[in-house]
């Protein structure tokens, strides 16, 4: 991956938090149910054989065929079996539309393989939707929703990724330098080279579509940047104003090409080649009183060029009108007065005193891996005798009749943590370089959530138990934290891992309710805790409780698979095979 130039710490707003949450109390109320009978069917394209991986499954496998349009929450979109994409609009809760068309896609088909069609919404007059067959259209929807609402308009449509099938992440529509851009964030695989260890690169092209403010002139790919991985992402945007993007994965991204510009190449350690063979940034060791960390500078640097911002649980050291040698949030508090650093000839040596004795870090800053840990003789010693007796020749050298053998093969996936690697990233698109990062290696991604139609889309989190909502904020904010926590669903986490069924996950905009959809039958509702119009005490700890969160169980009237899953404020949309099934949860009142 890029270098990272700041890493930080996703730090949780204690006041969104209950630590007090007794859970969630089943409410028997029956939420009413509407049904839209689909006369053409829903397209699906099922993953051909040769997508037999895991990350296929991620990227393709789980499409969600229903799409809504945030910036009109009554009206919600599919794509039939005929390939035209159809709207269905909701006028009251007993006054729904039935399907009617807006937009009939160009069908070839093609001679390989093929995805779902994705269509996405990045403002109130345009539509950006990929035909899963390697074409990219851009439509022009004029008063999208209103009750005088014109046909749509294809003004842009043009072959992308070499024509290979590609879906759409994420879409936005700024003006910059009197020029309408659009920017869309498509997602391919690409067979790899027969020296890598993988079978398949995980690809995004992000493509940048100007159209001169105030001409008749159509849009033209002005701009074509391309990243590579290899895991599919949990989570992908483009930054407002098209100046990054926000990535979450379990392993790095980095972007490879360019057409404005060179993409400066770094040495890629996945190759075969040992990350410890790569020279690190620094050197590091430990003590239970002060942490040492250890640079090399360039010839000539002079005590007067070192730059230190230290504070009590952040540091920052560089070098003047040179790079960051290390910026971000220490893995522990540190005395300010008593640390200090030395500078003999290259070697610059930053001693960090420790505020409390004994505990161990396990990097200097959190999420910063460019450095290594050096033990020492003694050190190494202590670790060795305290794993020796978790090694053994024999598979179970001392078995207990009364306990059984430890096997992780019994783990459930939900007992299962994001790799070491995982972290969400900024990646700007100018300087090609990750400009923050936050590790998620602690923090299972749940779902992603569109709240505010002109932003980027949140990302859920698990933190503990609990679901916790994070808005990724644009670079011209200027904030310290990139990444702001905006709202919780207290044991959210722990509900979701339970669900062994559920295909969707969704959460109002109004951070009103969660809900759960399962691949048949069932939808699930939490909501945010409500007070009590009189006092309840919990039976065993005896504390009165002021505010109940209840949960509600709906039994989606068909027997089909579920397809698609929206929700809004006021209602949830399932969608199968042969009809649409709206859901009233919340009311205006």
């Amino acid at each position: 991956m890029a270098a990272v130039h700041a890493t930080h710490t996703l730090k949780p707003d204690r006041t969104l938090i209950d630590a007090n949450f007794d859970g969630y109390k089943l409410s028997l109320d029956p939420l009413p149910q509407y049904t839209v009978s689909l006369s053409t069917g829903v397209h699906d394209v099922k993953l051909d054989e040769e997508e037999y991986t895991y990350q296929h499954i991620r990227a393709f496998g789980m499409h969600n065929h229903l799409t809504m349009d945030q910036w009109n929450p009554d009206c919600v979109y599919y794509v039939d079996s005929k390939h035209t994409v159809q709207q269905v609009k909701v006028i009251l809760d007993t006054q729904i539309n039935p399907p009617r068309a807006v937009l009939k896609t160009p069908f070839d088909e093609p001679q390989g393989m093929r995805h779902n069609v994705t269509l996405h919404f990045p403002s109130r007059g345009w539509c950006v939707l990929a035909d899963g067959a390697g074409k990219l259209f851009v439509v022009q929807t004029h008063n999208r929703g209103t009750t005088e609402e014109e046909p749509w308009k294809v003004v842009f449509s043009d072959d992308l990724c070499e024509s290979q099938p590609f879906t759409l992440l994420h879409s936005l529509v700024h003006i910059s330098h009197n020029a309408l851009h659009i920017e869309a964030l498509l997602l391919h695989m690409d067979k790899a080279p027969q020296e890598h260890k993988t079978d398949f690169t995980v690809v995004m092209e992000w493509v940048t579509l100007a159209k001169q403010d105030g001409t008749s002139g159509g849009f033209k790919v002005e701009r074509v940047r391309q990243v590579q991985g290899k895991t599919s992402p949990q989570y992908a945007a483009v930054e407002c104003g098209g100046r990054g993007l926000f990535i979450a994965s379990d392993r790095p991204f980095k972007m490879v090409s360019d057409s404005a510009k060179d993409v400066e190449m770094e040495e890629d350690s996945s190759n075969g080649e040992s990350p410890a063979a790569k020279e690190p940034a620094y050197l590091w060791g430990q003590t239970a009183e002060d942490v040492s960390v250890k640079f090399t500078v360039h010839e000539g640097t002079a005590k007067s060029d070192i730059e230190l911002v230290l504070e009590s649980r952040r540091l920052k050291l560089g070098v003047k009108n040179r790079e960051v040698l290390l910026e971000g949030e220490l893995c522990g508090d540190v005395d300010i007065e008593a640390s200090t650093w030395t500078l003999e000839g290259q070697e610059l040596e930053l001693l960090l005193q420790k505020r409390e004795e004994g505990p161990m870090w396990p990097a200097v800053v959190a999420g910063d891996t460019r450095g290594q840990l050096i033990l020492d003789a003694d050190q190494a010693a202590e670790m060795n005798e305290r794993l020796s007796a978790l090694t053994s020749d024999q598979l179970n050298p001392d078995p207990d009749p009364d306990k059984k053998p430890y096997n992780t093969q019994e783990l459930e996936e939900c007992d299962a943590f994001p790799e070491d690697s995982a972290m969400l990233v900024r990646l700007d698109g100018e300087t090609h370089r990750n400009t923050c990062a936050a590790s998620l290696s602690s923090h299972q991604s749940l779902f992603n959530v569109q709240i505010d139609a002109g932003e980027a889309p949140c990302l859920c989190l698990r933190h503990d138990v609990d679901a916790l909502i994070w808005q990724p904020k644009s670079s011209s904010d200027n904030s310290d934290t990139p990444f702001t926590h905006v709202a919780t669903f207290n044991a959210l986490g722990y509900v979701q891992a339970s669900k062994r069924d559920m295909k969707f996950a969704k959460c109002a905009p109004n951070f009103s309710y969660a809900s759960l959809c399962d691949c048949l039958r069932h939808v699930y509702v939490y909501r945010q805790p409500t007070p009590t119009t009189s006092p309840v005490r919990n039976r065993k700890s005896g504390r009165v409780i002021g505010q109940i969160a209840k949960q509600q169980v709906v039994a989606v009237d068909t027997v089909e698979n579920i397809m698609g899953f929206q929700v809004s404020n006021e209602r949830l949309f399932v969608l199968t095979g042969s009809k649409l099934i709206t859901v009233r949860v919340n009311t205006d009142e």
